[in-house]
């Protein structure tokens, strides 16, 4: 589920912004890992994906007896994240994940080492399709892809409820499932949301969504998210990005200088309420940006409720 397969998933990368953290943050370094045999655990039924630092499966759990999503990190490139992780105070993608909970989140069940020194992550496996896919094939009237908006919303907030960043919000990291339940995939990017992460240099996510303070390299917190949720649902709601730059050094100069796009001039059918709402979360500075997740998701359902 956690990957590379085609745009369904999203890649793992370690970042962090220095080496020098204070010791209340080197603190939140997890438990030693267990060691556990994957060949006579799991059985392998298929291979979802593969990124630049994973592997991922479907597989039986034999002990659980349950089918889930298995993502085996390479050796040589975990250990390096892992020390670089070590440094900054950082947790694993697994002990983030076992500690958000909710029902537009992936469920993490266990992480751990393998007897091959690999570091794995056992999850939920979802039979879904990514926003991105959902967007391009159509079909979805306006109510419903504000339900689906306010589901990633409510997944998001439950992130920065737990105490962390996000860090690579974007409709390949949403998978929509059969029963159109949106999950918020990922954490491989996330940071705990404390000071010593909220320091300039941490250029991390996908530049399509990206929040101009990190192209700034400024100082950010929880509304960089904010900001690639804002672009994510403009897209899914006009099928065009906020910005119309289409190499990369072109779309970071418009971050910086320029306001996006207006959602009433993408879409002109778009409620005036909802263009105001995708207006607040792009704001360039994110002193003017949309302030909490959680207020962003009550007021989605409040347009929804208005939309016929």
């Amino acid at each position: 589920m956690f990957g590379k397969l085609k745009d369904m998933f999203g890649s793992s990368k370690a970042a962090g912004p220095g080496s020098r953290v204070p010791a209340a943050a080197k603190a939140t370094a997890g438990p030693k890992l267990r060691r556990v045999n994957l060949e006579n655990r799991f059985q392998i039924i298929s291979e979802t994906g593969q990124g630049s630092m994973s592997r991922v499966y479907r597989a039986l759990d034999k002990q659980s007896g349950r089918v889930i999503c298995l993502k085996v990190q390479d050796r040589a490139k975990a250990a390096a994240a892992a020390s670089r992780s070590a440094q900054v105070g950082r947790l694993s993608e697994g002990e983030v994940g076992l500690k958000i909970q909710h029902p537009n989140v992936v469920r993490t069940y266990e992480y751990g080492e393998s007897t091959r020194r690999e570091y794995f992550v056992v999850m939920e496996y979802i039979d879904g399709l990514s926003l991105n896919y959902m967007r391009q094939a159509g079909g979805l009237d306006l109510a419903g892809k504000l339900d689906l908006l306010i589901q990633s919303a409510e997944g998001l907030a439950a992130v920065h409820a737990a105490g962390f960043i996000h860090h690579d919000f974007g409709p390949k990291n949403i998978l929509v499932t059969r029963e159109n339940v949106a999950k918020l995939i990922d954490f491989g990017l996330a940071v705990p949301n404390t000071k010593a992460f909220h320091r300039p240099g941490n250029r991390t996510g996908t530049l399509n969504y990206m929040a101009p303070e990190l192209i700034r390299r400024e100082a950010t917190d929880e509304r960089l998210d904010i900001f690639s949720f804002g672009a994510m649902a403009f897209e899914f709601l006009t099928g065009r990005l906020p910005y119309d730059a289409t190499d990369s050094m072109a779309q970071m100069l418009q971050r910086i200088n320029h306001d996006p796009m207006d959602p009433a001039k993408a879409n002109p059918r778009l409620p005036a309420e909802l263009c105001e709402l995708l207006r607040k979360t792009l704001a360039r500075r994110k002193e003017g940006r949309w302030p909490s997740m959680s207020t962003l998701a009550e007021a989605l359902r409040e347009v929804a409720g208005q939309v016929v």
